[in-house]
């Protein structure tokens, strides 16, 4: 039996190469791991529908995690299998008090039915995931589709600089991280890729020691330290090379492909 029966990858920066593609060296060792009993589940920061568009053109299947653990799907399908965000009450009052302690930011909601970004988030990060822009976030606020992330950004703060003002606004109120260097991310609380990996062992039925967790990002760190074994790909921000046991090649060097070839021995 492999030692290691259970792989979460994130997908940009790690798994996906600086082109944003998946190469056919990794696919093709996905495609073995999973012939030999072990399990390869993407757990990423991006909405569920940009995710779907990318394990559906590389034909993966499964479950897969999305919003920083916030929602799980399955990956054929598109159908739920666990969400866990804001309810709208919630939203609004906390949208409210970021707005009220720092004039000028400009936010996003991220819902189960799509991504909304303020006017001038698109013009910060000109790059963004697709998305619908909305005059006010809370203008899309519905109970019928829940808010799994929101994501902020500053004209004149540094993101770190963001990330601390959050905190001390309402940090013991959310989980705070980012997955890039241009905006903040905010969950609900115990919403991450650690507890979304926790939730993928018993769905799965694999002993927690029995897993592999690799990264890139701040956002990764709770799925390292869930994991049996916490990877970094080299390319990975210092703190996710500390916190890993192994660092593996880049991510335009096959990293996570790296990592399962390790698992198979």
């Amino acid at each position: 039996m492999n030692l290691v029966q259970l792989i979460c990858t994130d997908l940009d920066g790690t798994l996906l190469d600086s082109r944003g593609d998946l190469s056919p060296g990794s696919l093709e060792a996905i495609t073995t791991a999973r012939r030999s009993g072990i399990a390869v589940v993407c757990v990423t920061g991006r909405p569920v529908r940009d995710t779907l568009t990318i394990t559906r053109r590389y034909g993966l299947t499964g479950p897969v995690v999305c919003s920083n653990g916030a929602v799980t799907v399955d990956a054929e399908s598109g159908s739920p299998l666990l969400c866990r965000g804001f309810d709208p009450a919630e939203c609004a009052e906390l949208l409210s008090v970021l707005e009220a302690g720092l004039p000028g930011l400009i936010v996003g909601i991220e819902s189960i039915g799509g991504l909304y970004l303020e006017e001038g988030f698109a013009q910060l990060v000109p790059d963004c995931w697709p998305h619908q822009p909305v005059s006010a976030a809370r203008t899309v606020l519905h109970p019928d589709d829940p808010v799994v992330k929101i994501l902020a950004i500053h004209p004149d703060l540094t993101t770190q600089a963001l990330e601390r003002a959050i905190v001390d606004l309402v940090g013991d109120r959310l989980e705070v991280t980012r997955s890039t260097g241009r905006f903040v991310e905010l969950s609900a609380r115990g919403v991450d890729k650690g507890q979304a990996l926790h939730w993928l062992t018993r769905h799965l039925s694999v002993p927690p020691a029995r897993t592999a967790a690799v990264g890139d990002m701040p956002n990764d760190i709770p799925m390292l330290r869930a994991a049996g074994l916490a990877a970094a790909v080299a390319n990975a921000h210092p703190d996710v090379r500390r916190a890993a046991h192994v660092v593996l090649p880049s991510n335009d060097d096959d990293g996570v492909a790296a990592l399962i070839r390790r698992s198979l021995r």
